[in-house]
């Protein structure tokens, strides 16, 4: 039995945030793979080379998964990324929602929101 969408879409996301793009990307998106994140052309090249980019730029980061949700052919991922911005220890609270088609992430959300300092919420944002 092959992996639940799940377990893809957090596999994908882990391999991107550790630098292991290629990997991802020959795995787990779909061959018309799309996407919607405002600072990269939609298509499946660009994104990939934009997170090549962080990769490099930010080799230590880290990506904690905190929530996975599930509904038909969509999962949310929700996850704390740490990483240092602008020579600056920056957490950032992050919604992935990927689509399915045929067990392949065919389309994808990424949604972010810094933690501000001072964090004023006394329940956190994890």
């Amino acid at each position: 039995m092959g992996l639940s969408q799940k377990q893809i879409a957090v596999r994908f996301l882990e391999l991107a945030a550790a630098g292991e793009v290629d990997e991802a990307y020959s795995n787990y998106p779909a061959p018309n793979f799309k996407h919607h994140n405002p600072y990269y052309a939609g298509d499946a090249i660009s994104l990939k080379e934009g997170m090549r980019e962080s990769a490099a730029e930010n080799p230590n980061k880290v990506f904690d998964v905190q929530h996975v949700i599930e509904d038909g052919t969509l999962v949310a991922v929700h996850s704390k990324l740490e990483m240092q911005m602008n020579g600056k220890a920056t957490i950032v609270a992050v919604v992935h929602i990927c689509r399915f088609e045929n067990g392949k992430i065919a389309e994808l959300w990424d949604i972010g929101q810094m933690q501000p300092e001072p964090l004023v919420n006394e329940n956190g944002m994890f």
